[in-house]
Parts: C-alpha cells; structure tokens; sequence
C-alpha cells in the first residue's frame, strides 16, 4: 500500500466509530413449542426415594398452553351473587355478578378513605385542586383540609364553591366504600351533589347520574326521594330506574305516561293555547280512563302485553372503582323510552282524544289515529258523552251594519184594497208594453250590415275568481290535492314527507288556506282516507 493510500485511509478511519458502539448480543428467534415436553433428570441429581415412590426414574412433564387455546364462556367468567325483582317500578328484574378474576390496585384508596371516613372538617380557605382521578394521596395539607371542610358541608347540605376534582374525590369515597357507610344516606349525598354541581360541572352530569343508578341497583335501593325531572331529561342508559310505577296509582301512571311515553305532545297543538284548560283537563281524564282498563290487581298497565327489555352494563364504568365494589348489572324492564308501540298507543289515545275536543269545539279539520283498540274507542266515547254537554259551543254571530236596514222593505198591514192597486197598475203596464211592441213591427226598419270592428289585442289581467285565489293560494300544496283528486290515496303523506311534516299537519295547513281563500275547509277526513270536499272538486279540477 502506498503512501497516500494509507493516509487516505487513517482519515477515512478518522470518521468510523463503530468500534465506539457498544457490541450487542446476537440473538435469534425460535418457535416456541406447543407440545408437552420430557426432562429427565440424572440419577446423580435425583432426590432420595422412599418405597411410596413409583418408577425408577423422575419424569417431569411441563405443558405449554397454545395461543390458540378456546376461550372461556360468558358464563364461565362471572359468578352470580344477587338476584332480586324491584317493587313499584318499571324494573322488573336485576342480577348482580362478579368476575372470577380480581385486581388490587386502587386498594391504597380504599385503605385511605377508611381512615378518613370519620374526620370532621374544620373552615379554611379554599384551595384550587384537579386531577383526572383524583386520589386522597394527590392533595397536600392545604388541599385535603379543604376536601373535608367540603364534604362536612355536603353532609350538612350546604354547597360551598369547589372545584370539580373535590367533588369526583367525593362520589369516588361514597361509593367505594359501599356498605361501610349508610348506603341510604350515600344515594342521597350521591344525588344531591347531582343537583348542586351538574350546571356548574358538566363533565360530571352524565357519569354521576349513571354512577347513581349503578349505586342504586348494587345495594337495592329505590330511586332517592330528591330525585329531580331534571336528571330523568339528562340520563341516557337507563332513566326508566328514576321513574316510578307505584301500584294502584293510576294518576300517577297517567301523569308518567303524558310525561315520557306518547309520539304525540298535545301542548303543541295550534289549538291548545287557545283552550289550554279544557285540552289539560280532558286528554289527561282520557288517560286516565286508558291506564284503568288496561290495569287489575293493582298492576298498571298489566294487560298491555309488551316484551322487556334487556340490558347488560359494567357497574361505574369509567370511574375509580375497588374490586370489591365492580359488579356486572343484568336487568330488565319496562322501557318507555325504547317501547314503539307503547308510546304510539299512548300518542293515539291522546289525538282520539283531541279529535273529541275538537268535534265539542265545532273544529272540523282531525287527525288521523291508528292503534286504539274498538273496545278502548268505546270506554273514551262513553267519557267524553257524560263530560261533555251534548250542545256544541255556537259559534259568535255576525252582527248586521247599520246600513243594512236601508234595505229592508216598509212593514205595513196587509190591505185587499193596496193587492187589487197593485194588480190593476200591472195589467196597464202589460197593455202599454204590449201596443209599443206592436207599433214597432208595422215599420220596416233597413238591414244595417255591420263591419267586423277591428279591436286591438290587449293585455288583459285576468278577473279574479274564487277558483284563482284558491289554485293561487294553494301554492306548493295545489298539485297535491289534484293528485288526491285523481284518486292517488298516498299524495298527502308523500307531500308531507317531503317537507317533513306529519300528514295530519300538512292537511290542517290546506285547510287553513281554504279557509281564508272560499270560506271553508277543502279536504276532509273519512274511513278510507282523506278526499276533497264534494262541492269545491271543481275549484281545483
């Protein structure tokens, strides 16, 4: 190797550092292996043998389990602990089960919040705190002294400012410690800091309000008496636990009902506010009258066949929970949140009974009704007959203008002597016309041949007709009704899916039109549907 080449080559050296790397290990992958495998141990190394022994030689087996191994069963992993069938409420079973398996590592919270249980809190300055989850060993002095000046005042029922970790740490002590604690006195420190901070803290508001129910089913408690409307509109999963059936109270299933369960809201009725007491009083009687007949034994709406619902969910998910406390929650129930059929029943039973209101109020526009059995119809019919007086409300009477007796004949006694005038100026007029008539034949008068005039063509608007302000008026809605005039018994409900509305809506909206445009209403209700009124077909022919 020449000069050069070998200082070229300690400069190239100059820049390896591989030898400044340390050297790894060399490492090769192996298929681990699935099928048991013997180690025979020498006789030099084998233990002494007693005569209970068995073969001569030690034979150990180890069996490595395969990736692919089968799975335990749902059934397999969970073992029942509770089962119970809640009383005057839309739950109708709950069962309680516990994984085989456990954990152990929110034991320190548990240990803490048993030795802090007890200590009373004294006034101090509050103290800003957050963390995600928030455990007893996150605070300092300052901080946990304000964590149970706190909590003294939820007990007391006093809601003094916090910050929102304050109060997770809270929700996280009651439930974590369970039975250790008043569990009655827990839901309701549980609901109350609901009601207090729900506003204020809306990432608790979802959460706490499950938390609550899970708390509640755990240890077989009934809904908690400060229990508000508000938490049943906010609860997603399960807010039929909230909302109770006592037995015998039929007014208080009517009220849940019109509450949670009907596809149709009377109060947003373009009639309602007009006759807000009246629709307030009889649909809610109406009601009534359906939960009767549809309960016995003290059982409402017992005769009502609906299939429960099912639900399976993990107690305190997302919350810090102790192994002690996690439950797996079957339950089923009454869902008036998921029934269809209930909540169109309920929703048809209120339109029958609006339809009623409006045929006492001389309103001839109706809705249409579906599901309400013949036998139900009749139990409403007799209702409403002794409710209602028979005489409808007349409506108010045009009073005459002043200048309308203008008009009016003269009232005078009838008089012989004034017929017979009468009758003899009527035969001289006769006479009179009779001889002019005849004097003008007698003279020829000359054929005058007249010349077409020729008159300009003209723009002329149209004469307005009450045929042309009602096609004008029914706008969008006019080809519509002359597909339902043609016999097309879907053009309605086809319009108003279109504009998503409901049918009976979208009818009420062309009466109205009608209304304004000849005085009358265009399209009427009866047993195969809806049909253009008779006298006004050729209005929109």
């Amino acid at each position: 190797m020449s000069v050069e080449d070998q200082k070229s080559k300690r400069i190239d050296d100059f820049w390896d550092i591989s030898d400044l790397v340390p050297r790894k290990s060399r490492s090769f992958g192996v298929a681990r292996s699935t099928e048991p495998m013997e180690l025979h141990v020498p006789a030099a190394q084998q233990p002494k043998r007693t005569e209970s022994d068995g073969d001569s030689e030690t034979l150990i087996k180890r069996y490595i389990p395969p990736h692919s191994g089968e799975r335990l069963t749902t059934a397999e992993q969970f073992d029942v602990c509770g089962e119970y069938r809640p009383a005057d409420s839309l739950i109708h079973r709950v069962v309680l089960k516990k994984w085989k398996c456990s954990y152990h590592y929110y034991n320190e919270f548990l240990r803490d919040a048993l030795r802090y249980r007890a200590v009373r809190g004294e006034p101090c300055e509050y103290v800003p705190f957050f963390s995600y989850v928030p455990q007893y060993n996150q605070l300092n002095s300052e901080q946990l002294a304000y964590y149970f000046w706190f909590r003294e005042n939820v007990r007391a029922q006093r809601f003094i400012k916090t910050d929102y970790s304050y109060v997770l740490l809270y929700v996280y002590e009651l439930m974590n410690l369970g039975e250790q604690l008043d569990v009655k006195e827990s839901q309701r420190s549980l609901m109350s800091l609901w009601n207090a901070y729900h506003t204020a803290f809306p990432a608790i508001e979802g959460k706490l309000a499950d938390w609550i129910c899970d708390f509640s089913l755990i240890h077989r408690l009934p809904p908690p008496d400060n229990t508000g409307m508000e938490i049943i509109q906010r609860v997603m999963a399960l807010k039929e636990y909230y909302i109770a059936m006592p037995r015998n109270d039929i007014e208080g299933g009517a009220h849940t009902l019109l509450r949670f369960c009907t596809s149709y809201d009377f109060h947003t009725s373009k009639f309602f506010k007009e006759h807000a007491t009246l629709f307030e009083t009889h649909i809610f009687e109406a009601v009534m009258q359906a939960v009767r007949y549809y309960s016995s034994e003290g059982r409402l709406l017992s005769k009502v066949a609906f299939d429960d619902c099912r639900i399976v969910r993990d107690a305190y998910a997302g919350a810090l929970c102790v192994a002690q406390q996690k439950y797996r929650i079957e339950v089923e129930y009454c869902s008036f949140s998921r029934s269809n059929e209930l909540r169109f029943l309920v929703g048809d039973i209120v339109k029958y009974a609006e339809n009623k209101l409006r045929s006492y109020l001389g309103i001839k526009s109706k809705m249409t009704v579906y599901a309400v059995p013949t036998d139900l119809k009749s139990v409403l019919n007799a209702y409403f007959a002794e409710a209602l007086p028979t005489k409808r409300v007349a409506r108010a009477v045009k009073e005459p203008q002043a200048y309308e007796a203008l008009y009016d004949l003269p009232k005078k006694p009838f008089s012989l002597r004034d017929a017979a005038q009468i009758e003899a100026e009527s035969w001289s007029t006769t006479r009179d016309l009779i001889e002019a008539f005849e004097e003008r034949s007698e003279v020829e008068e000359p054929q005058v041949v007249a010349e077409p005039a020729v008159v300009p063509i003209m723009d002329a608007e149209p004469v307005i007709t009450g045929e042309n302000d009602l096609k004008s008026a029914l706008g969008e809605w006019r080809e519509a009704v002359c597909r339902l005039l043609a016999g097309d018994a879907g053009a309605i409900a086809e319009a108003a899916r279109q504009a998503g509305k409901m049918p009976e809506s979208l009818v009420d909206e062309i009466n109205e039109i009608a209304f304004d445009a000849i005085g009358d209403m265009l399209i009427e209700e009866t047993d195969g549907g809806y049909q253009v009124v008779e006298d006004y077909r050729t209005l929109v022919e």
